[in-house]
């Protein structure tokens, strides 16, 4: 029995019409589907955790994420320490976990590599508490200060169903992030990393990021590699506004990292605080909120994955 869950408000309906179009596919039947729909923010977790690994007498043999990253956000927070293999189907307006495993967008090759037994790999989350968090993980990343910002500002756009429906969620990302630029004030932070403490005065943004990409495919840290040893940080401070546009143009490629004022670190246990003791903006995979203090640590065990074949696409990709 595979467990699926499916956020049909993902990417403005698509992964409600992906799986309708799952329905009549022979593949998805011999899978012995058991469908749960979130209905509110949080719901995956929640679902996930009252799971058993038994139903009616059937072994739960793994999870089908059919929405966004955020989705599979909560799926993973709600697993807590068990294994399950997941498997993802990206549905949502950004997708840059898909996007930095280099995961099919096919669902059909997802239910034939899931029915096959197909390539299981190793993905390393991030860990984290927090202040008004406790042990919570994170897909993607984990950022303070004017990423923070820009997600918010996106979340609450007036204009982001509009965009998702023509599968520009990316776009909603550049437009906050143009109108916060001019709005922004610069945090000041002291972090330790794996020991080393280290001040950013007027930090525009610190990222500890488990691949390269955010905001819906800008490469915002090009070396970032997920492994079990370290996180990739990027860290952008005194820099002018004027400069960050500037650089804006070589974000989506990962050329930035050439200008004055941004640095790229590798840590596996990282301490952040604020220096003037006031939160500063946060985000964790696109959900945003605020903290004074903050650890990062990598965790004992990867996640499984199960993969298709990277960018087989199909007629249900469409």
């Amino acid at each position: 029995m595979y467990i699926f869950i499916i956020n049909p408000t993902a990417g403005n309906g698509r992964a409600k019409r992906i799986y309708e179009k799952l329905l009549h596919d022979s593949i998805y039947r011999e899978l012995n589907p058991r469908c749960y729909f979130t209905k509110y923010s949080g719901h995956a977790e929640v679902i996930v955790e009252q799971i058993s690994d038994e139903i009616d007498g059937q072994p739960v043999k793994g999870i089908v994420v059919i929405g966004g990253d955020g989705t599979l956000h909560e799926v993973v927070n709600g697993l807590h320490l068990r294994h399950l293999p997941i498997s993802f189907i990206p549905a949502g307006s950004g997708n840059d976990f898909a996007r930095g495993m280099k995961l099919s967008k096919s669902p059909e090759a997802t239910l034939k590599a899931i029915r096959n037994n197909g390539r299981t790999v190793d993905y390393w989350l991030g860990e984290f508490v927090a202040s008004g968090f406790q042990n919570r993980r994170f897909i993607n990343c984990i950022g303070f200060g004017f990423d923070a910002v820009v997600a918010a500002s996106a979340n609450k756009s007036r204009y982001k169903k509009l965009f998702n429906q023509f599968f520009l969620g990316s776009v909603i990302y550049i437009l906050s992030l143009l109108k916060q630029l001019f709005f922004y004030k610069p945090i000041s932070i002291t972090v330790t990393l794996d020991g080393k403490e280290k001040t950013f005065s007027r930090c525009l943004l610190f990222i500890v990021n488990n691949h390269p990409y955010i905001g819906g495919g800008m490469k915002v840290n090009p070396h970032a590699v997920n492994n079990e040893d370290t996180y990739s940080i990027i860290v952008v401070d005194s820099i002018s506004k004027w400069k960050v546009l500037a650089l804006f143009g070589t974000v989506f490629s990962g050329r930035h990292l050439r200008f004055k004022g941004i640095s790229t670190f590798e840590a596996r246990d990282i301490t952040l605080k604020s220096s003037t003791k006031q939160p500063v903006p946060m985000q964790v995979d696109g959900e945003t909120s605020s903290a004074t203090y903050c650890r990062i640590q990598k965790p004992n065990k990867p996640i499984s994955l199960q993969v298709a074949e990277i960018n087989k696409l199909s007629k249900l990709d469409k």
